[in-house]
């Protein structure tokens, strides 16, 4: 089983919008890549552009310069061209304030003969979409024939555009309002110029096309003399090989905003996502530090009775720290108080102690002997586990003197006192 393979609609290309003598008409290709009017409108914007369409700019906006350059060095002749754009008045305050796109038509020696077009910086919004980067000027989007002066009606005038060859090589709005003697010698005098440099090719004639049924009248034309002319419907657009390398600059502002929003918003989907997987992550450890504490707890509850008890049994042992050490046994305290005493002068008339109080009382043969012994107690490295606090010692009549030193161990109350001193016992 045979047939023709048809152009899927996936691989049509966009629509062509392009302007007529009365506002704009919409054309979409079709079966086996005709072109078929899809709507006609008075304003661009009400046929609804959509990227990968294509917009013909109108002939009275935007700007024809055809011109001969060196051309051995193809690299630079987009700086050829701009300088040439400066000399007429045509670029803007500098080469990226300027959307120009050219292209090369013929050659003659080492000379390449260039077409350029031009937008104007501030193109009217009605000329351009912001969601349409292809355009073109209208007279790329015919089927123009080699080495012709075509002819058209665009926005309520008409309009011409030259080929050299099968290449555009100019185009200009027309100020006369009929193809009349006054027209042919505006088109005479357009191309008087481009003659004399050279530019054109063997043979011109020109072409005008209508839009209605009816023919325009060109007996006056005929009868001026001149260039042949003819007549022809305007026929349906065609899609150039490649749009113009520029768009106008209110797009190129368009599109790199959208450039930057849609990097914005791709850096906030990506915070947006970073802050999510913290988040995310915040929980998850949230939740695990919860189960940690929760396990935990588990453990210290099944351990609390154990952990009650070993508790109670260690300050029971802490409790017998003071009976079990050594340095607190009554009769280590003693011979410890007894090693200071001076060999003669001082004696020991009362020793009492109770768990972590000591009281030590006795004479010495005057004040100062009384005073130097209570010091060396204090002072002494092995009762050091004692605070030890004592008055003044008491003269008796005999010149001897009385004294007492009280000693509470670190970590003990003074508690109760017991065996206090006596002012009238006698050592």
């Amino acid at each position: 089983m045979g047939g023709k393979i048809e152009k899927s609609r996936a691989a049509r290309r966009g629509a062509i919008f392009r302007p007529v003598a009365e506002g704009w008409q919409k054309w979409q290709e079709g079966e086996g890549g005709t072109w078929t009017p899809a709507g006609e409108a008075a304003e661009l914007a009400d046929l609804s552009p959509a990227p990968g369409a294509l917009i013909a700019v109108p002939v009275r906006r935007a700007f024809s310069l055809a011109v001969w350059v060196p051309g051995e060095d193809p690299s630079i002749f987009g700086d050829l061209v701009f300088t040439q754009l400066e000399l007429r008045g045509l670029a803007g305050r500098s080469r990226e304030a300027t959307s120009f796109a050219w292209r090369e038509i013929a050659r003659e020696g080492n000379e390449a003969l260039l077409h350029a077009v031009v937008l104007p910086s501030h193109l009217a919004p009605r000329y351009w979409h912001g969601e349409v980067t292809d355009y073109a000027v209208s007279p790329a989007c015919l089927p123009l024939p080699a080495d012709t002066v075509s002819i058209w009606q665009e926005e309520g005038g008409w309009v011409a555009a030259v080929t050299r060859d099968k290449e555009l090589l100019h185009f200009q709005p027309l100020t006369e309002h009929a193809p009349d003697a006054a027209m042919a010698l505006e088109v005479w005098m357009m191309l008087a110029p481009l003659e004399a440099g050279r530019m054109l090719g063997a043979g011109t004639s020109v072409l005008v096309f209508h839009e209605g049924p009816e023919s325009p009248d060109l007996e006056d034309w005929r009868n001026a003399g001149g260039l042949p002319v003819e007549t022809h419907l305007l026929p349906p657009p065609v899609r150039p090989d490649r749009p113009l390398d520029c768009v106008p600059l209110p797009v190129r502002d368009v599109q790199t905003a959208k450039v930057a929003s849609a990097r914005r918003q791709r850096l906030a989907l990506i915070a947006a996502a970073v802050y999510f997987l913290i988040v995310l992550g915040l929980a998850a450890n949230t939740l695990r530090l919860h189960w940690q504490a929760r396990s935990l707890q588990a453990d210290i509850d099944r351990d609390a009775d154990a952990v009650a008890a070993t508790k109670e049994a260690m300050q029971r042992w802490n409790s017998l720290d003071a009976a079990l050490d050594p340095a607190g046994y009554p009769l280590e305290i003693l011979f410890q108080t007894a090693k200071l005493l001076p060999p003669e002068g001082v004696r020991l008339t009362l020793f009492e102690t109770n768990l972590g109080r000591v009281i030590i009382q006795g004479e010495a043969k005057d004040f100062t002997a009384a005073q130097l012994y209570m010091d060396a107690v204090k002072k002494s490295k092995a009762l050091s586990s004692y605070i030890w606090t004592a008055e003044n010692p008491k003269s008796l009549p005999n010149r001897s003197a009385r004294f007492q030193i009280d000693g509470v161990r670190e970590g003990f109350g003074a508690g109760e006192e017991e065996g206090g001193f006596d002012e009238s016992a006698d050592g």
